[in-house]
């Protein structure tokens, strides 16, 4: 991590993550307060992130639009339009206007929806391609630490000024960001177009993905473990408050062992992964997070502090392994449908997880819903783990060898 961070393009590329997703971070549970104190509705302020996660439905399109564009320019206009986007709230007044931070948090998602796959399509032009391990580990540490503290800080000035302070700081965020990856200098090679049609065209990177076995099967892995991923959202509350009899506050002794994990993992994710591979990486981690499932049903306050350190660390393994691999099998004219894809394919079972889990707690013990989720990860490390040795990375694609045409 050390070695990577002494590249002026990797800082400029961590700072510039950094800053966005700490805008991100701060910016969803400071509007969920706020709804919540506009409407005294609990279930109006859980709709926020839903609007946001709604805008990944635009995923498809944006996978595209990366691939049309080169990807500094890109990602720096997306982070001004979050800013330009946010900005909007400050018309939010009382709670008739509610239903307009439901509308700027779906174009909010929508943008993430660019920034993602532009993020992921970057990475491999900024650092080599040996240390692309390393460097979404990195990635990965800082986005754990930030998932701790950063909506602790939105919600804290939300308390002390209010939210149109949140906004504001929040927008300057985004433009510092916008600043840091223009700051960065890569040789991006020129986007190229093909002869084919719009929805072929956009469905690119699905094709890809469907016709590589292995990336498929990672990709079928990945989308298995966010089915049920989600159900920790809802269990952690019962591990405290049933499993082990505490107060709910001891979630953030939980968290705080999560974090560490975090940090942890990204650091050594590029070791394992030179020595294991990254296919090799996910399927550890899956194997990680059925085991801290089952330690988190022993009503043993360092076992389930054990199994939270796990879990911190499989978790990101999982990200790091699959994007890494992405990224080194995937043709560079059609990263961003492929992380597209990805991202789609991940995201919708998350947020289906988290509504079901919600839902599911209260009919169902949680060492039962623990063993549900240790049962799915490891079937999804046996597909995973079944699969033919990994391809070499792709030069370029299937389409731009048969339609390419220069601009």
């Amino acid at each position: 991590m050390a070695q990577l961070l002494k590249r002026p393009q990797m800082r400029f590329y961590i700072l510039g993550d950094v800053l966005s997703n700490l805008g991100d971070y701060a910016l969803f549970l400071a509007m969920a307060i706020w709804v919540k104190t506009l409407t005294g509705s609990t279930p109006a302020a859980g709709l926020v992130m839903f609007a946001f996660a709604g805008g990944s439905l635009v995923l498809p399109l944006s996978g595209l639009l990366v691939d049309r564009f080169r990807r500094r320019p890109l990602l720096a206009a997306s982070y001004l339009s979050s800013a330009a986007v946010v900005l909007l709230l400050l018309l939010v007044d009382d709670r008739d206007d509610v239903w307009l931070v439901y509308v700027i948090m779906f174009l909010y998602g929508a943008l993430g929806s660019v920034t993602g796959p532009a993020q992921n399509a970057l990475l491999p032009a900024v650092v080599p391609e040996d240390q692309l391990g390393d460097a979404n580990g990195t990635v990965q540490a800082m986005r754990g630490l930030l998932r701790v503290f950063a909506p602790i800080i939105g919600a804290g000035v939300f308390v002390w000024q209010g939210a149109q302070v949140v906004v504001v700081i929040d927008a300057v965020v985004f433009v510092v960001a916008a600043v840091a990856v223009l700051l960065i200098r890569v040789s991006e090679p020129r986007p190229t177009r093909t002869g084919q049609s719009l929805i072929a065209e956009t469905t690119g990177g699905l094709r890809f993905l469907r016709d590589a076995a292995n990336l498929r099967r990672l990709v079928i892995a990945c989308a298995l473990t966010m089915l049920v991923i989600g159900f920790f959202e809802s269990i952690a509350i019962a591990v405290v408050t049933e499993g082990l009899a505490r107060q709910a506050t001891f979630l953030a002794v939980l968290a705080g062992a999560q974090a560490v994990g975090t940090i942890a993992g990204g650091a050594l994710a590029g070791g394992v992964i030179r020595r294991a591979g990254e296919r090799g990486l996910v399927v550890v981690a899956l194997v990680m997070v059925g085991a801290s499932s089952l330690l988190l049903t022993v009503p043993i306050a360092p076992v389930v502090i054990a199994g939270m350190l796990v879990l911190g660390v499989a978790a990101p393994w999982i990200v790091i392994g699959a994007t890494t691999s992405l990224q080194r099998r995937t043709p560079e004219d059609l990263r961003g449908r492929v992380f597209a894809a990805f991202e789609f394919g991940v995201t919708v079972p998350q947020v289906a997880s988290i509504a079901v889990g919600a839902s599911l707690i209260a009919a169902l013990d949680y060492r039962v819903m623990l063993g549900v989720v240790c049962a799915v990860v490891l079937l999804a490390a046996l597909v995973l783990g079944t699969g033919r040795p990994d391809e070499p990375p792709a030069a370029e694609s299937p389409d731009a060898e048969q339609d390419a045409v220069t601009r």
